[in-house]
């Protein structure tokens, strides 16, 4: 915590605030940014334009959902927490419709091993990210199943897969579903 108002203050952080990749002396700033980068660097970004643009519109999702769960996650002042429920509400909303698009992307490129089809790319990794955060904000309450049952079964294989080393270190060890 201390690092970080000191940082913010010094420039560590360009825009002040996170997040910061700091590799080989550079800083790399901006979420979505940050992950296309690595993206490439890891030959996790797509195959042609389409796949990027589906990479693209999927991690850009973070930018409309990130400030409606800060509202939530980050309730202090008595007014925040008095709209904590009508913030869920609406991010549940919200979630609904998005899962609903990620669904029908997901059905539209054949619903194979991964998103993109046969390869693990970060939309894989964004989604199954992403969707593990949204159950434990909102457990039973978690659009998913209702309405982007593929995708969700795509996300439990990811994450007892690919990530499963990731989710077992970082994560709560608990069921999506």
């Amino acid at each position: 915590k201390e690092k970080w108002g000191a940082g913010k203050t010094s420039g560590t952080y360009v825009f002040q605030q996170l997040h910061l990749l700091e590799h080989n002396g550079k800083k790399y700033t901006q979420s979505v940014a940050i992950e296309l980068y690595l993206a490439r660097q890891f030959k996790l970004y797509g195959k042609n334009a389409e796949e990027e643009y589906q990479i693209d519109s999927l991690l850009c999702t973070f930018d409309d959902l990130l400030p409606m769960m800060g509202k939530i996650v980050f309730a202090f002042s008595e007014e925040e927490k008095k709209q904590v429920e009508a913030n869920k509400k609406a991010l549940l909303e919200k979630l609904t419709l998005y899962y609903s698009v990620f669904e029908k992307r997901y059905v539209a490129n054949g619903t194979k091993k991964y998103f993109l089809g046969d390869h693990f790319s970060v939309a894989d990794i964004y989604l199954t990210v992403l969707i593990n955060n949204v159950y434990n904000l909102f457990k039973e309450q978690c659009p998913g199943t209702k309405v982007a049952p593929n995708v969700m079964k795509l996300v439990t294989r990811v994450k007892e897969n690919e990530l499963k080393t990731y989710f077992d270190k970082y994560f709560v060890k608990e069921s999506l579903f």
